[in-house]
């Protein structure tokens, strides 16, 4: 089955570069682990959830429409540079779409300055015990990669490392990339338990 395109923005090539920061190795690494440990799923021939690292200024993210996270190269992986809000255009580097959950990792980055890695996941047992291991959980469902998604991620997100997004998977973040790993993992033992 040919994967579902979700991307509701669009996209300005910079450059067709392939992004080579020394970053990529251990964000493969988190993608690898999200992928052994289930915290992404597949649907509709794609690989759900996406994970980014700030460098710098800008961005870099997984691409859109992954089969799977397993094992990337390094065209798997996109440089965001900028994103106009108004016009609703992401100015990236690199061979593919960036993940179609880009507006919220832009929103995010520009929202905490202490955030350096977002990585969105899905898992049910996380979703199911939000609620008991005390994650906060959005408020209303929204399309996935939207604006309003964003959002309603940015009303509950404040100090918060964890949230849930309604009917839409789990975010953690961190000052790096082991941090917002290592949350996603340690969460998923504690809902194993529950």
């Amino acid at each position: 089955m040919e994967p579902v395109r979700r991307i509701k923005f669009k996209t300005n090539f910079l450059s067709k570069e392939i992004p080579d920061e020394k970053e990529i190795e251990e964000l493969k690494h988190w993608c690898n682990q999200f992928h052994k440990n289930n915290l992404t799923s597949e649907f509709q021939g794609a690989s759900v959830g996406n994970l980014s690292t700030r460098v710098e200024d800008y961005f870099i993210i997984t691409a859109s429409v992954l089969k799977s996270k397993e094992s990337l190269n390094n065209d798997s992986f996109v440089r965001v540079i900028n994103y106009d809000v108004y016009n609703n255009i992401f100015f990236v580097e690199g061979m593919s779409e960036p993940s179609s959950e880009s507006i919220m990792h832009y929103l995010i980055y520009n929202t905490r300055d202490d955030v350096n890695a977002i990585f969105h996941g899905h898992n049910d047992l996380i979703i199911k015990n939000a609620e008991k291991l005390k994650i906060p959980v959005t408020k209303n469902e929204q399309p996935p990669g939207t604006m309003e998604l964003a959002n309603e991620v940015l009303d509950i997100l404040g100090n918060n490392n964890i949230i849930v997004v309604k009917n839409g998977g789990f975010v953690t973040l961190g000052g790096t990339m082991k941090d917002a790993g290592q949350l996603a993992l340690n969460t998923l033992k504690k809902s194993t338990k529950i």
